[in-house]
């Protein structure tokens, strides 16, 4: 009896591939019952990031455009210039008047150290007013003790009538230069009255200006800032969208003129289903898949859930407290932080892609 060599070599290979097929089918089959027991998976995720609005906070008309839509720009570039001749007037005016008010200012400084100078000068003088009031006082007591003494002296007719008309002569001029005196102590102290009031009126006046410089500060600051706003810069590195203004185009303070999609900053929103979130917490491992690049993953860390279901938050919620009431799974937003491709492709917001949540 022959026996076929050839057909036991084919069924012996065919055996190995047999085997191999089984052991592949068991590694395939194991790795997916790991990834179904350890794994939370939904294909309800998108890629997000911020739109950020390109808008003018001033009125006037637009000079110079630098860009085009679907363009990459970085941060800091100007991209839009409105016309300034108006906005520049306005600063170089503002700092005029600033400058004005701190020259009233040092004006009003000056005016007041003289003020207190005269002060000072009047004080001093009505002090030696008040002592000469006092000597005046002792001269008019010993002109009325010499009249005296001579006044009955001149009665008893041991004095001459000279001596009697001359005490009394010296009595009245110390008297009147009493009277003198005391009037001029009474003016010294009412002009330094005076100067003290004009003293206060001119600190009240130092305070209004200090209040002017800071107005005119403020005013000076805001034409600064308006004029620096007539320059739009790109508040972040990203892709200018939906550009809807051409030079020569008068706009007013608050249009927006173009999109800036922010791709340096970007997140996975994925929507869970409310069963899957029984293990998930921040800080878990996920893996991402973007449909755009079929076999590439992206590595990912859960960030944060949302507050609500994302049914809470359409225009028209669900009202279950009614009698035709259908129980339906909910879906909760998660968001996933995400890093770089390294192929360098490039994610853009709205891009469909697959979540998988390391839960056990």
């Amino acid at each position: 009896m022959k026996i076929n060599i050839k057909n036991k070599k084919t069924s012996g290979a065919a055996r190995i591939l047999i085997i191999i097929s089984a052991i592949v089918i068991l590694i395939l089959a194991g790795a997916e019952t790991y990834h179904i027991l350890c794994y939370d998976s939904t294909d309800d995720a998108q890629i997000d990031g911020n739109i950020i609005p390109l808008r003018t906070m001033v009125s006037g008309y637009i000079n110079d455009i630098r860009i085009k839509d679907n363009q990459l720009v970085n941060k800091g570039d100007t991209l839009i210039i409105l016309d300034t001749v108006n906005l520049s007037a306005q600063a170089r005016e503002a700092d005029a008047q600033l400058e004005a008010v701190r020259t009233n200012l040092r004006l009003g400084n000056k005016q007041l150290l003289a003020s207190r100078y005269s002060h000072s000068a009047a004080s001093f003088s009505s002090g030696s007013a008040k002592e000469e009031i006092e000597a005046a006082k002792a001269n008019v007591f010993n002109k009325e003790q010499e009249f005296d003494r001579i006044n009955k002296m001149f009665a008893h007719g041991a004095s001459t009538k000279h001596s009697y008309d001359n005490a009394k002569a010296s009595l009245d001029i110390a008297r009147a230069k009493l009277s003198a005196t005391e009037k001029q102590y009474e003016s010294s102290y009412a002009q330094g009255r005076n100067l003290k009031a004009m003293v206060s009126a001119k600190e009240l006046e130092i305070q209004i200006e200090k209040a002017h410089i800071k107005e005119a500060e403020a005013r000076l600051a805001q034409a600064e800032y308006l004029l620096s706003h007539a320059f739009i810069t790109a508040p972040c590195n990203g892709i200018i969208s939906k550009k809807s203004v051409e030079t020569g185009q008068f706009v007013t303070a608050g249009t927006a003129m173009a999109s800036v999609i922010n791709i340096s900053d970007l997140w996975i929103t994925a929507n869970f289903k409310e069963t899957q979130m029984k293990n998930m917490k921040p800080g878990q491992y996920a893996i991402i898949k973007v449909d755009a690049y079929p076999g590439i993953k992206i590595k990912g860390r859960v960030e944060s859930f949302c507050a609500a279901t994302g049914a809470r938050f359409s225009l028209l919620p669900a009202q279950n407290a009614t009698g035709n009431f259908i129980k339906i799974t909910q879906r909760i937003p998660v968001r996933i932080s995400i890093g770089t491709i390294k192929s360098g492709k490039l994610l853009l917001p709205g891009m469909s892609v697959t979540a998988k949540v390391k839960t056990k």
